[in-house]
C-alpha cells in the first residue's frame, strides 16, 4: 500500500468512526440508527397493511351477510 492510499484509508476511517463533535455519535453509529429505524418502519408498514386487509375482508363478509338477510 502506498503512502497516498494509507492516508486516504485513514481519512475514510476517521470520517466514519470519529464523531464530528465531542460527545456526539459517530457517523457509523448514526447510519446504524437510521438502518434500524428503516427496518422497524418496514415491520410497522407490513403490520398496518395486514390489518387493513383483514379489516377489508371482515367488512366485505359483513356486507355479504347483511345483503342476504334483506
Amino acid at each position: 500500500m502506498t503512502e497516498d492510499q494509507a492516508q486516504k484509508l485513514d481519512e475514510l476511517h476517521d470520517f466514519f468512526m470519529k464523531p464530528p463533535l465531542a460527545g456526539k455519535p459517530s457517523r457509523a453509529q448514526q447510519i446504524d440508527d437510521v438502518l434500524v429505524a428503516v427496518r422497524t418502519g418496514k415491520l410497522s408498514v407490513r403490520a398496518l397493511l395486514w390489518s387493513a386487509g383483514a379489516l377489508a375482508a371482515v367488512a366485505a363478509a359483513y356486507a355479504q351477510i347483511k345483503g342476504l338477510w334483506k
